[in-house]
């Protein structure tokens, strides 16, 4: 039987991992902004019809931060708009075109994201 030992940079890696945790969280939330509109006079007739983004618009998100040690953190945050009565994508058809974007955070410095 063969009996091998961890040493070198393996080692240590596994023996490291255990003393170092970091910090991290991702957020799913959002917004359904539905209603009803009624026109009580609409070529002669009423009309009742669902809305869509009366208010503030649906959205579902995602938002993350990741601590990186030494003060510094990764952080991205993506915001997609919808339609609730289709299901279309707001914002020109764009995936997250409400919110995108990705940085680097850096405690008493400041923080620095690159995207839309």
């Amino acid at each position: 039987m063969k009996r091998v030992a961890l040493a070198g940079p393996a080692g240590m890696l596994v023996a490291l991992s255990s003393i170092v945790q970091a910090q991290s969280s991702v957020t799913l939330y959002g917004l359904v902004d539905a209603g009803i509109a009624y026109t009580n006079n609409q070529r002669g007739a009423h009309n009742v019809q669902a809305t869509s983004g009366k208010l503030s618009g649906a959205r579902w998100s995602l938002k993350g931060v990741e601590d990186l040690g030494g003060g510094y953190k990764a952080l991205f945050t993506l915001e997609n708009g919808f339609r609730i009565t289709d299901g279309q994508l707001g914002q020109g058809g764009r995936e997250f075109g409400r919110q995108a974007f990705a940085g680097l955070a850096k405690t008493g410095v400041g923080t620095l994201t690159f995207g839309r």
